[in-house]
């Protein structure tokens, strides 16, 4: 295609549909397939005329009146806008403007901005954009770089162009318009303009790592190619509106509004004010008509692609989540991804996005050529090697303006002969990146030398320029040093001049002017010299840890306490972050460098004090400065005085508890263990002996079908009676514990949770008909997916219609001051209850009315009908949070009944004669053993032998099926599952879904790879969509749930902890349908996280732990949020970036190997303990303890407690070995040190899942304390998990709730942290609360239901919180004193 031909085809739209094609030539460089080798630019032409051909071209079809720019107030044609700038460049050239000029652009409207960018170049000079928010310093410093000899700004930006009023003369546009007016509309051409004295067409700086900007010099050559190439190859058409939002003072600026005038396109620029985003950004495209965007990724995520009526989108200047290009992605919509540094005009590769190709930059525009470098030599590496992406072809800029030196190190020469490639240069972009196996470019981060504080990433190199410029500084080191434990702090180091003095405090003040805050470094320290290496460079091992003051890091002089409040606020948080002061408008987190545990000390000082109210973590994130948080404090209602808090009538407080009940209690307990072991074994031995008189193989299973279904059936309704003869009806009351009354709610709470009915058909009728035998009015179609049954039946009421999801708790009764209570929960009709919550006693969920995911109602809370709540404490949710959207469908009674006998059959045929077989073998009849393994007596070796090999066939076995036959399973069983289709319940597919979820969610095998790098290929056998993973060793945690593995995906260098839940099936009374849930590249989850399908995160987020996944709103991106309602909070701290060095480097992967081999190590003792814990269940099964057929239930109930002694015995003993028979220290270290290889094998090797057995009973606490906690006397657990055992102290009377943690450890971005816990006496933990590492709580403290005490919390004592995240509540009564 020639260029005449080129010309005419963009007059009239694209001619032709670009795919992106590449070929690599031998020698590894990459071009686009389709380019014929020709460039898009001829001799002499510049950027103005190819708009000034755009507009003859219209006036010969007589199309003049096409929009070139529509405004708010301001619409010009093509031909319009070229006169006014025709006028403008005749101005300037009266004004003496000449060719060769560089004139400066500091304006804030669009179209002053295009006229005067059009205004300059037909005067032949060049322009320079300058933006309006730009430093006063960073402005005189471009003026004078470029040589900026006239400034065009606007009068109301007089205070800006001031400081630059002795380098270039400025002129106001829209007071010489008047004069403009008046000059003629022709354009001025080369007799009045002169001829052009070169080929520069615009200055752009950068920000670099000199501690000054980099002007990048683009020609004309370069420019007008890449107009013409980009408007062939994107798509755009005349008939597009495009939105123009970017600062022209940025190169992206240029791919907005020249390639849509080389279209034809119309420009509709954002109106004056600040930049606009989320709904108000979609109104603004919607009123205007626009239908073409670019911009980058973060910004089109703030968009809703619901209403969107874009017809064209480009994204580029960040890496663009896949998540996003699924949501935005639709046919008929042309969606590119473009990559390009301003070095090398604008764009150098594209590729058009699609949800069912991975992201890459793609491949050279044609004109362009890339290839991949070493980065230390000029040698091109092959394909798939990562090195250094280099560019090359016409694109290429002049280099930078006045740097010769950088110029040579970036501009190497061409050693390849690059096609069209007139600079004879190759641009080295300092990114990282390889070629793939397509053929396309992927990026992979930056090359350069850094550090990250706060999260940020900082070239120390930029601070040591900066500071070099202070008079009297002769040399500057900087670097990052740990001052004191978990904290990062910067650290300059300087010498000075010969008999020079330099001010500390002046060198602070101008490092503040011309640097962020986080870059002002916390130390300033003089040196004689600064220590060197032989060659010659800065020795930083041998800088001396600082010994000045800590300095203040925020920007400015510092705003001072106004306030009493202020000024106590002040002087607390600046001792807890051991500096001399604070200003009042420093961020906590951005300008000061606190972390949450900091903040957490902060909080527990300030509630010392008597003269100020109290401080949660929300607070400190909501109002993040001290002048913010007291001006917050003052707004909230104070507390009243302790002595004056109202309190709600309590029922008298429990008497205490001495040894006498307590010990009857535990040996009543005993004793009914007892005696349902006797009857279980008394029916099972004559189910067995039954079971052993069948005839053949065919008979045997018949007989074991007719004993399951008799087993499961009289298991089932055994708790039923149970409930009804020793409770009756559940009322609301109070129970003391370990009185007999405790007793007997104990005995129907246990037997009604173990029913394995309740076990086997959660979410299904009969699952609902066994509640509503307990006494539960449950109405028709109410569909319950939790497997926490509820215990107080008789006081829990749903309505019709409602769905309650799954891990909720509906307990209807909670532990506290010494009783057990008991209390309605009353849910409407047609209701939702979220994954993972939590509903106290007390509490009415009203008709129509929706409780979101992770979120809890307290007590005596009720949403009222129709509304939608979320949190904890639950409060009303904003517009857009819908939780019910699945579409309804037919499913009537039939169905539900047919379901239920179906069912029925299916666990008689299946499960009930696994589980009789089992049982005869195992704890009946242990001759049944010897006969099939042939084993003799144990006097015997080969009975020893054979139980070993029954023992290893069972655990290997099971880890053979699991990683074989579950993957296989779950993958063909999902595969008539359509994702965001709606199904009935209780048909073909509902028991697929089902059937995925209990197979792909088989805990042992997650346990045996979790914690290592085997996780990965094992979640991507079941179906899981990773994007190339970034392999730390620890990817994902032992504990993760999943409704269909096949629509989980997570992204590129994302850390999972343990708790994970992905919600991607949802669920209405009568349907459900499966959805993708997708979490975003580089995120990092805590514990417990619910990630429901549409989940609105993207990449690069902080999601802490029992933090709420918003699904409504715009998509969170590089941030962090906490709590339920989650807020936002920084994506990270100093802290978490410690050991950088240890994750990334040369050295990588050899740590990864050796930590690979050591889980390696950890997986085989994994199998091995529960091999031989088998192999001693057998060893006790097998040994014959009678003769005498009468007395064979009495072997198996002598069978059964010496099992459960030996499980207990065994696995404490396990655990311990592990530990080295120590106790656990607090660490701090990163993921790839020996200490934390050997405690994820103190999470994985051991199990406490038979602690459950114990719950509510004396003998738990017993056990704990064989494990290292330091527990104290007439502990009640009812179901809590004490992670780090010999890290957690808990107090004499506590009462630890059903679901609740006490977890001594996070492990946040690769960062291991641990530190003790202490629950003082007479404490309460409420039903599924999360307590942190670093936590005190003090003497008869209640922490409420679901409430997440953060780490370093301090709870005072007869204190009472709340909420996710926790703080005092000073609602209703106050905590008991005793």
């Amino acid at each position: 295609m020639t260029l005449t031909d080129q010309k005419a085809a963009v007059g009239a739209g694209p001619p032709r549909t670009w795919v992106p094609k590449s070929r690599s030539r031998p020698d590894g460089l990459l071009a686009c397939a389709d380019w014929d080798g020709s460039v898009r630019w001829r001799d002499g032409e510049r950027l103005e005329q190819l708009f000034e051909e755009r507009c003859d071209r219209m006036r010969a079809r007589e199309d003049g009146d096409r929009l070139a720019v529509d405004a708010d107030g301001v619409a010009l044609t093509y031909p319009q806008l070229d006169e006014r700038a025709n006028r403008l460049a005749r101005f300037l050239l009266a004004e003496g403007v000449r060719p060769g000029d560089r004139i400066g652009l500091l304006l804030d409207d669009a179209v002053d901005a295009y006229v005067g960018m059009l205004a300059v170049l037909k005067a032949h000079a060049a322009y320079v954009p300058l933006d309006a928010g730009f430093p006063p310093d960073r402005l005189r410093y471009i003026v004078a770089d470029a040589s900026v000899r006239m400034v065009l700004s606007l009068s109301r930006l007089a205070e800006r162009t001031r400081p630059l009023a002795d380098m270039a003369e400025s002129v106001f546009l829209d007071r010489v318009r008047s004069r403009v007016a008046e000059q003629s509309p022709d354009r001025p051409g080369a007799p009045a303009a002169g001829e052009p004295a070169d080929d520069l067409c615009y200055v752009i700086y950068t920000s670099g790592s000199t501690g000054r900007p980099k002007g990048v010099a683009v020609g004309h050559r370069a420019v007008c190619n890449f107009v013409r190439v980009a408007s062939e190859v994107y798509g755009l058409t005349r008939d597009d509106r495009v939105y123009q939002g970017m600062t022209i003072a940025f190169d992206f600026s240029v791919e907005e509004i020249w390639v849509p005038w080389m279209t034809g396109a119309t420009l509709v620029p954002r109106p004056d004010g600040p930049s606009l985003l989320g709904a108000e950004l979609d109104a603004f495209l919607r009123r205007r008509r626009v239908t073409a965007l670019c911009c980058v990724p973060t910004l089109l995520a703030t968009l809703d692609p619901s209403v969107s009526e874009l017809r064209f989108l480009l994204v580029s200047g960040e890496p663009c989540p896949q998540d996003l290009v699924s949501r935005w992605h639709r046919p008929g919509r042309r969606f590119l991804n473009v990559y390009g540094p301003t070095e090398a005009t604008v764009t150098a590769t594209w590729s058009p996005l699609a949800p069912d190709r991975p992201v890459t930059i793609g491949v050279p525009l044609p004109t362009y050529s890339v290839a991949v470098l070493d980065p230390e030599r000029d040698t091109v590496l092959p394909p798939g090697a990562m090195g250094e992406i280099a560019i090359g072809g016409i694109g290429l800029a002049e280099g930078y303006l006045n740097r010769p030196e950088v110029t040579e190190r970036a501009f190497v020469p061409d050693f390849l002969g690059v096609p069209g490639n007139p600079s004879g240069k190759i641009y080295r972009t300092g990114d990282l990146g390889r070629i793939n196996a397509h053929g396309e470019v992927e990026h992979h981060g930056r090359i350069d030398t850094q550090v990250k504080i706060r999260g940020y990433r900082v070239e120390l190199t930029e601070i040591e320029s900066v500071l070099l410029r202070v008079p009297g500084i002769a040399q500057a080191v900087v670097s990052d040093r740990e001052t004191a434990p978990g904290t990062v702090e910067l650290c300059a180091y300087y010498t000075t001049c010969a008999d020079t003095a330099v001010d500390p405090e002046r060198a602070v003040a101008h490092l503040r002017e011309r640097l962020p805050g986080y870059m002002v470094p916390a130390y300033l320290e003089h040196l004689a010299s600064i220590p060197m290496l032989p060659s010659g460079k800065a020795d930083r091992r041998r800088l001396p840890p600082p010994a000045g003051p800590h300095r203040l890091t925020a920007q400015g002089d510092g705003a001072a306490p106004r306030t009493r409040t202020e000024r106590t606020l002040a002087g607390l948080l600046a001792a807890a972050l051991k500096v001399e002061r604070i200003s009042v408008d420093s961020d906590f987190f951005t300008d000061l460098g606190a972390n949450s545990l900091l903040m957490a000390r902060f909080n527990a000082a300030v509630r010392e004090h008597p003269d100020l109210p109290d401080v949660s973590m929300r607070d400190v994130y909501l109002h993040p400065t001290v002048r913010r948080l007291a001006t917050a404090l003052a707004q909230a209602p104070s507390p009243p005085p302790p002595d004056r808090v109202p309190r709600q009538p309590a029922a008298p407080a429990a008497p205490a508890v001495g040894g006498l009940r307590y010990a009857l209690c535990a040996a009543l307990q005993f004793l009914v263990f007892l005696g349902y072991v006797c009857l279980a074994s008394v029916a099972l031995d004559i189910g067995t002996s039954w079971l052993a008189r069948g005839q053949g193989w065919l008979g045997s299973y018949g007989r074991a079908a007719a004993l399951g279904a008799v087993a499961l059936i009289g298991a089932s309704l055994f708790p039923i009676a149970v409930k009804w003869v020793l409770i009756g009806r559940w009322t609301p009351r109070r129970i003391p514990l370990w009185s007999v009354a405790y007793v007997r709610f104990w005995c129907v709470k246990t037997l009604v949770v173990a029913n394995p009915l309740a076990r086997l058909t959660v979410g299904t009728p009969l699952y609902t008909l066994y509640l509503r035998a307990l006494g539960a009015k449950i109405g028709p179609r109410a569909l319950i997916l939790t497997r926490w049954v509820p215990v107080c039946t008789d006081l829990l009421t749903i309505g019709a219609d409602t769905v309650i999801r799954k891990e909720t708790f509906l307990n209807g009764y909670r532990a506290r001051d010494g009783a057990i209570e008991t209390g309605p929960v009353t849910i409407g009709a047609n209701a939702f209850v979220g994954e993972q919550s939590t509903l106290d006693i007390g509490v009415r969920l009203g008709d129509a009315a929706q409780l979101g995911h992770a979120s809890a109602l307290h007590e005596d809370q009720s949403v009222p009908a129709g509304q939608r709540w979320y949190g904890s404490p639950a409060e009303p949710a904003p517009a857009g949070c819908e939780y019910l959207t699945v579409p309804p469908a037919r499913c009537g009674r039939l169905r539900r009944v047919c379901h239920a006998l179906v069912m029925t059959l299916a666990l008689t045929a299946t499960v009930g004669v696994a589980e009789v077989v089992a049982a005869a073998l195992l704890e009946s009849r242990p001759a049944l053993v010897q006969a099939v393994t042939g084993a003799g007596g144990p006097g015997s070796w080969t009975y020893y032998a054979d139980g070993l090999e029954i023992a290893a066939a069972t655990v290997f076995g099971l880890a053979l099926l699991g990683t074989t036959l579950v993957p296989a399973l779950s993958r063909l069983l999902s595969r008539p599952l359509r994702p965001n289709t709606a199904y009935p319940l209780y048909g073909v597919r509902f028991t697929l879904q089902r059937a995925v979820a209990r197979l792909a969610n088989t805990r042992f095998t997650i346990a045996l790879f979790g914690d290592s790098s085997a996780i990965v290929p094992y979640l991507r056998a079941l179906g899981y969509r990773l994007a190339p993973v970034e392999q730390t060793g620890s990817n994902f945690g032992t504990m993760l749930k999943h409704e269909v593995p096949a629509l989980s995906r997570v992204g590129t260098g994302t850390m999972v902890s343990d708790g994970l839940s992905m919600a991607n099936a949802e669920y209405s009374s009568t349907s459900f349908r499966t959805a993708p849930a997708a979490i975003g590249r580089h995120n990092y989850l805590g514990n417990n996280i619910v990630y429901p399908a549409g989940g609105r995160t993207g990449d690069n987020c902080l999601l802490a732990t029992k933090a709420m996944i918003p699904v409504s709103g715009p998509v969170k991106e590089n941030t962090g949020l906490l709590g339920s309602p989650p807020i936002e909070i920084p994506r990270s701290v100093a802290r978490d970036h410690r050991f950088d060095r240890l994750a990334t480097g040369p050295g990588l992967r050899r740590r990864l190997a050796a930590k690979n081999r050591h889980n390696a190590v950890t997986m085989a003792l994994f199998l091995a303990v529960r091999c031989l814990y088998v192999y001693g269940l057998l060893l006790i099964a097998m040994f014959p303890l009678a003769d005498s057929g009468g007395l064979y239930w009495v072997e198996t109930v002598g069978t059964a407690v010496l099992e459960l002694a030996y499980t207990v015995g065994y696995f404490v003993l396990v655990e311990r070995a592990v530990l080295g028979f120590r106790a656990l220290r607090p660490r701090f270290c990163s993921l790839y040190e020996r200490s934390f290889w050997r405690h994820e094998r103190y999470w994985k090797v051991p199990s406490i899942l038979y602690l459950s057995v114990f719950n509510g009973t004396p003998f738990k606490p017993v056990i704990w304390r064989l494990l290292g906690v330091r527990m104290g006397h007439r502990v009640y657990d009812d179901g809590c998990r004490i992670l780090e055992r010999t890290l957690t102290r808990v107090g004499d009377d506590c009462a630890l709730s059903a679901g609740s943690i006490l977890q001594a450890h996070s492990l946040e971005e690769g960062v291991f942290k641990s530190e003790r816990i202490a629950i003082g006496a007479g404490c309460t933990i409420g039903t599924s609360a999360f307590v942190h590492y670093g936590v005190v709580v003090d003497d008869h403290a209640r922490v409420d239901a679901d409430s997440f005490l953060m780490k370093g919390e301090h709870v005072p004592a007869h204190a009472r919180w709340r909420g996710n995240p926790a703080r005092e509540s000073h609602d209703g009564a106050r905590c008991r004193r005793p």
